[in-house]
Parts: C-alpha cells; structure tokens; sequence
C-alpha cells in the first residue's frame, strides 16, 4: 500500500507540476496572483499579466488573421409567406356562372391535358355602340390537376364609354366572387382603382395583381391578373454560396 501511494503521490504531482509550470509558467502565475504573491519570469526577464489572464476573460481577437466580410453581421434573406390558391375547379366556375358570367365549366386547357381552365365572355351593348361593338369583357381561370390556380385573368374591352360603368361594374362584382371562393378576405383594395381604370403592379403573400392598359389599340383595353410572383428566387441562398468570390481564399502551395 505504501508503494502504491507513493507511486500516485508521483504521478499525481507530476501532472500537476506539468500543468502549472507550462506555458512559461502561466498557470502558476496565476495561481500565486490570485493569492496576492509576485509572479515568477521565465527566462530571466519579467512579463506583467494581462488584464485578461487575471480576470479569466478571452482572449483579444487576432487582427488581420481573419477577413473583415467574415466578421460584418449579415441580415438573412427574409422569407414570405406564400398564399397558394387551392380550390375545386368546378366550384369556382359555378360561382362565376352565378355571378353573371355563363362558362362551359371546367374542362382540360388545350395545351396541357394535366390542366384545367374555364372561361366566360360577355358583352355590353349600348344603342350609342358605334363601329366598334359592344364593349365586353373576358374572365379566364387556370389552374393544374392538383386543382391550384395559376392565373385569374380578366380582360376589360372599352368600346363606349357610355358602358364603361356597366363593364367595370360587372368585371368588379366577378372578382369579388372569385377571391370570395379562394378565401381571401385579406386582398388588398384595389376595386376603386379598377373601377377607375387606374393601373397597379402589387405583390400581396406571394401573389402578384396586376392592371395593365394595352398600347398598341386605341379602344381601351385593360387586363386584370392574378399570378403566382415569379420574381423572387426559390432559394435565395445558392447564388452566394457559389460565387467564387465570396469565397475563403485558397492556402498558398508550400
């Protein structure tokens, strides 16, 4: 037993000799300062402690070891919320039917088999109605098999302006219908400007509407859409990640 303890009392004290007197007696120094008792110099000349080694704060960051742009805080990309419209088709035109604009219902786009579309056109005749017709307008639905709506698209054709009224009201009254069905009471107000033909670009949870004039026609020809915004990345992230730029630089070869 007295083997055994001498041989960890030298063990013992080897360590913690090791751990005191290393790093130029760092830890020792600290140790002996904590009680108030003068630090001992490695090799011959003295070295006063830092502020930091006697508070046990860390250490000061390097300068020039690390790039700058690493440092700076960067503000990440925020994110929104994107409302998808999801609604059965044929809901959607029996609404629109009921609110004054017969279709032929749903049926395949002709373009995609997988797509769906349903479409209405109605005129507004006047007894002024000169050369140019009735005026009229077009409302279009599409959307995909799984039934999403990718556009709702309504197309103003101001041919008299004594039914300038009755188009705007009409076209107003189908667009209350279709966000009544998709069931989005927190569309922004945009009737009054439709109502006076005045033309907007917004972008509302992911969606982008649109009012727009024509101008290659003299006859006013205003179009109202709905769409998914496109001019938002998916992922805003890759292009920073794969610009060489904004790279850590290389080692040198040795």
């Amino acid at each position: 037993m007295v083997v055994f303890g001498l041989f960890a009392f030298v063990l013992l004290g080897g360590i913690g000799a090791t751990v005191l007197l290393a790093n130029d007696y760092r830890n020792l120094n600290l140790l002996l300062a904590r009680f108030g008792y003068d630090p001992i110099s490695a090799g011959g000349h003295e070295r006063e402690l830092r502020p930091y080694e006697l508070k046990g704060e860390r250490l000061p960051r390097p300068e020039g070891l690390i790039p700058e742009r690493l440092l700076t805080p960067v503000t990440p990309n925020q994110t929104q919320f994107v409302r998808t419209i999801r609604r059965e088709p044929e809901a959607l035109c029996e609404a629109l039917r009921q609110g004054g604009f017969e279709t032929g219902g749903w049926k395949a786009a002709l373009y995609d088999k997988r797509s769906w579309e349903c479409q209405s056109y109605r005129t507004f005749a006047d007894p002024r109605d000169g050369e140019n017709g009735p005026s009229s307008a077009f409302v279009s639905i599409r959307g995909n098999a799984e039934t999403r709506v990718s556009s709702f698209r309504v197309k103003l054709n101001i041919e008299n302006v004594a039914t300038q009224n009755l188009v705007t009201d009409a076209v107003i009254h189908a667009i209350e219908v279709f966000l009544d069905e998709v069931r989005w009471q927190e569309a922004p107000d945009i009737l009054a400007d439709i109502r006076a033909l005045k033309e907007f670009d917004i972008i509302r949870f992911g969606n982008r509407l649109q009012l727009r004039r024509e101008r290659l026609d003299v006859t006013p020809r205003y179009n109202f859409i709905i769409t998914p915004d496109r001019t938002q990345t998916r992922n805003p992230y890759l292009p920073d990640y794969f610009d060489r730029a904004r790279w850590l630089p290389l080692p040198e070869k040795l």
